[in-house]
This record gives structure tokens, C-alpha cells and sequence, in this order.
């Protein structure tokens, strides 16, 4: 292969790794993005969740969990994936931020001392805050009731509902808070009552330190993946195309050399799956031309022979009755006559053959009555008195009643030809058999194809064209013909 064939060969492999390369790189990206938005969209649900399973955990460590202890919980828990809490009154307005929004930034109102809110007394100190910059928003967060009841006795009681809302509601916040960074609300309740509210701000997943870190190294992965991902491309590219060109090569001049008639092919040992399928089937190439090439060979010989043959005998008696040896009369010309008619009928054999292989042969498939069939082909034989016919009269198959008739015929008449005393025909739905006593040579040759000749009796003075033209007719039919030895008789069997 020329150099310029390789580059153009290496250039259109490269192209086609290097694009589903791309596509690959292209899946990771779409499949890293949708992913990173799942995280995004369900984190602070799950960090909200984290948080409020902790603080009932912490509360249920107290004996009698007053308000401050609740509160001491609600702030202790928060640990770094909780960025603020909001507490509201018992009316919705807010009352105090204590950290930060979920993307890090302060608010003006925000404290970050929680002993400063660790008791009502303090809470309400700070009732004064000044939050003129509050805002009414509307979220649709996830709601969790904590309940705190107290008995007779003083003692408080905590439980948390087990049933989580999803409520729509309408409260005042800090300016800077979005609806979005409310991740959930708890309503704290107590004997039935509402005595306040708080909302949960939680670190966006892109501020939070395990989960930037996850998120970050599954970006840098896909980066270095990417010129990896290129040099591989390329380098298996140069790789598959210098092997390939190599087998390629090889393929040329296979089928250089079958070109020139040359059908001893060799080609060497594949890699590739698909080139060594691709060699096989050249090796398979080159036997067939050379087998077919033998057969034509032998068919121009049994041609030639069995054609001259005939000419000759007439060509012998003509010298013989001009020379004087033989008198040009009666019994002459029927001699004659009769080698003139051995050469029609081997021509007319031939050019039937001929016309069985061409594609003007066309099939006119019917389903019609087994025993007319063969009774038609029968009754055109002298000796028809020597077939003994074995068949059930509602048989059908479906065939071309012509050439299934001439089929039959042929192998019929090569059996009589035998010297068989009686030939068997057995019927068997789409299966027909013909037996007569008789020997097959061995080797077995092919007899379905053309001059092949086998017992000589049953030949003798054929075209040696019977069998072939039965068995391009099965063919036809998509059936097939078969011969056999089963001891002292020979069985042809014609499956349609």
C-alpha cells in the first residue's frame, strides 16, 4: 500500500476513534452534570433531614428538655453543613439569623454568639434588632413539628411528628435570604400551641468541604481524562492502521494472484476478527476458482468426447460406404440414423442443462396429486411394466409439474438402465425414492454434477448429464438429491 493510502488510512481511523472519543467525553460530561444537579437539587434535603434527626436525638438525652435545652440542641447540632438558622415568632416575623446564608455571606441582622439566644429572656432582648430589611417570601419547603409539651407537674415531654409536609407559607426573612436557601422549617410547638418557628439554611453542596471536594475531583478526573483520552485515540489509531495496513496488503495481492488465475492463495494470520473472516473467505475463493476451473476443464473434455464420439461413428460408416466396404443401404442408413439421434440427444441434454442454470429458468411451484405425477412420468416408459409403484393416492407436493417430471424421469431411467428386473418408487409425502439392485464405485464420485460418471452400467449410453440435470432441478426447489449403497441396492432419494 502506498505511503500516501496509509496517511489517508490512519487519518480516517483517527477520525473515527477521536469522535467516539468525543462522544465518550461528551456522556461523561452530560452524566457529570446531570449527577452534580441530583446532588444539588436533593443535598439540602438530606443535610436538612441529618440535622433534625441529630437535634431530636439530642433532645431525647434530656430528663426534662425545657425550652432552653431544646434550644441549646437546636443550636449544638448545627454542625458544618447547617450555615444559619432563623428563628421567627409565634406570628411568622422573623426575630433573629444566627449564622450565615448557604453560599457563605453574613447578614446584617445575623449573630454568631449562640450563648447570646440561649434563653427566652435573651431571645426577647433581642426582639429590638432592628429588621426594617426583612422581606416576606414564599417557599415550599419540607415542615418538621417539634413538639414540647409540659405536664401538671412541670415536667416537659418532646416529640417529634413523624409525618414530614410539604407545605406552601409565606414569612418574613432577612433581605438577603432567598426562598431557596430555606432547605427546611420546624414549627415548635407546645401542648397544641404554636409557640415559634425556625428555618434551616444548609452549606450548598459546592461550599461544603466534603462535597466540593468530591465534586471537584470528579471534574479534575474528567479534565485529565480528556488529553488522555486524545493521545490514546491517536496512538491506537497508528497502531490498528499500521497493522491493518499490513493485512490489507496481503488481501491485494490474494486478490491480485486470483485475478491471475493463481487460486493457490496464502494469506497470513489475522488479529483482526473481521480481516481474518475476510481471508478465510479469499482462501475459500481461490479453492472454488480452482475447482470450478478443473470442472470446466472436464466438462469441455466429456463434451468433446461424448459429442465426437457419435460424429465419429458416422464419419467411420460414410468411409466405409464411399471406400465400397460397407453398401449405402437400409440397415447403412439406420445405423447412421441411429448415432445421429445419440448426438441430438446429448446436445439437446446440454443445452437443457444450459438452460436449468440460466435465469430464464423460472420456477411455477403447485400443489398437485403425488401418484399423477409419477404416473405421468411412468406411462412414457416402455418398460414401465418393471416400475412398481408404492404410494399413498392422497399424497400432494408441491413442485413444477414439468420439472419435477423430467427430474423423476431422469432417475427413473438411469435406474432401468441398470438392468434392474424391477425398479421400487416409494412415496413418502414430499420425499420420493427410487431403488433398484445395482452397485455404486467407491470412491463415490458426484454424481449430480456433470459427466461424473459412476457404475457404468447404469450409464451406459447416456449423455452422463441425468443426474445433474435432477439435481439442478432440486436445487431449484430448494430441495436436494441424494444417492446411496444400502446393501445390494441403489437408492436415490429426491426430497422436494
Amino acid at each position: 500500500m502506498h505511503k500516501g493510502h496509509f496517511r489517508h488510512h490512519f487519518l480516517r481511523l483517527f477520525i473515527s476513534i477521536f469522535s467516539l472519543s468525543i462522544c465518550i467525553i461528551l456522556l461523561q460530561l452530560l452524566i457529570f452534570y446531570a449527577s452534580n444537579r441530583h446532588a444539588m437539587n436533593t443535598w439540602p434535603k438530606y443535610a436538612a433531614g441529618e440535622y433534625i434527626n441529630s437535634v431530636e436525638e439530642k433532645i431525647n438525652t434530656y430528663t426534662n428538655p425545657t425550652p432552653d435545652k431544646m434550644i441549646n440542641a437546636i443550636l449544638d447540632c448545627s454542625n458544618d453543613r447547617i450555615s444559619g438558622l432563623i428563628f421567627r415568632d409565634a406570628k411568622g416575623l422573623f426575630q433573629i439569623i444566627y449564622g450565615s446564608l448557604p453560599n457563605g455571606d453574613k447578614v446584617k441582622e445575623s449573630i454568631d454568639d449562640k450563648s447570646m439566644i440561649n434563653s427566652e429572656v435573651k431571645i426577647r432582648s433581642l426582639s429590638s434588632v432592628e429588621v426594617n430589611s426583612s422581606k416576606e417570601i414564599t417557599t415550599d419547603a419540607d415542615v418538621y413539628v417539634f413538639n414540647l409539651d409540659v405536664d401538671n407537674n412541670g415536667v416537659f415531654h418532646f416529640y417529634l411528628d413523624e409525618e414530614v409536609e410539604r407545605v406552601t407559607q409565606t414569612f418574613s426573612v432577612p433581605q438577603e435570604v432567598q426562598a431557596r436557601d430555606i432547605a427546611a422549617s420546624v414549627i415548635v410547638k407546645s401542648n397544641g400551641v404554636v409557640k415559634g418557628y425556625y428555618d434551616i439554611l444548609v452549606m450548598t453542596a459546592r461550599k461544603y468541604g466534603p462535597t466540593r471536594y468530591i465534586l471537584d475531583t470528579s471534574a479534575l478526573v474528567i479534565l485529565i481524562f480528556i488529553p488522555i483520552a486524545l493521545i490514546i485515540s491517536l496512538v491506537a489509531s497508528y497502531v490498528i492502521s499500521k497493522r491493518n495496513n499490513r493485512s490489507i496488503k496481503d488481501i491485494q495481492n490474494a486478490l491480485k494472484d486470483l485475478s491471475e488465475n493463481k487460486f493457490d492463495v496464502n494469506i497470513g494470520e489475522q488479529k483482526s476478527m473481521e480481516l481474518k473472516d475476510i481471508a478465510t473467505s479469499i482462501v475459500d475463493l481461490g479453492d472454488n476458482l480452482r475447482r470450478h476451473q478443473d470442472s470446466r476443464k472436464e466438462w469441455i473434455r466429456s463434451i468433446s468426447h461424448d459429442l465426437n464420439t457419435p460424429l465419429a461413428s458416422i464419419n467411420m460408416l460414410l468411409d466405409a460406404s464411399i471406400d465400397g466396404i460397407f453398401p449405402l443401404n437400409q440397415d447403412l442408413l439406420k445405423r447412421m440414423k441411429k448415432e445421429c439421434d445419440v448426438l441430438t440427444s446429448r446436445i439437446s441434454s446440454i443445452k437443457y442443462y444450459a438452460y436449468l442454470l440460466s435465469p430464464d429458468c423460472m420456477l411455477n411451484k403447485q400443489k398437485i396429486s403425488a401418484f399423477d405425477l409419477i404416473d405421468g412420468v411412468i406411462s412414457n416408459f416402455k418398460d414401465s411394466k418393471k416400475i412398481d409403484l408404492h404410494i399413498n393416492e392422497n399424497d400432494e407436493i408441491d413442485v413444477d409439474y414439468t420439472l419435477g417430471s423430467r427430474a423423476l424421469s431422469e432417475v427413473i431411467n438411469n435406474a432401468l438402465q441398470s438392468g434392474s428386473e424391477i425398479v421400487d418408487v416409494y412415496v413418502d409425502r414430499n420425499v420420493i425414492k427410487v431403488v433398484n439392485k445395482g452397485s455404486l464405485p467407491s470412491p463415490l464420485p458426484d454424481f449430480f454434477e456433470p459427466w461424473a460418471r459412476g457404475d457404468l452400467s447404469r450409464h451406459e449410453g447416456g449423455s452422463g448429464l441425468g443426474l445433474p440435470i435432477t439435481g439442478q432441478i432440486m436445487n431449484l426447489h430448494g430441495g436436494k438429491a441424494e444417492i446411496a449403497q444400502e446393501n445390494d441396492k441403489v437408492v436415490v432419494t429426491l426430497t422436494f
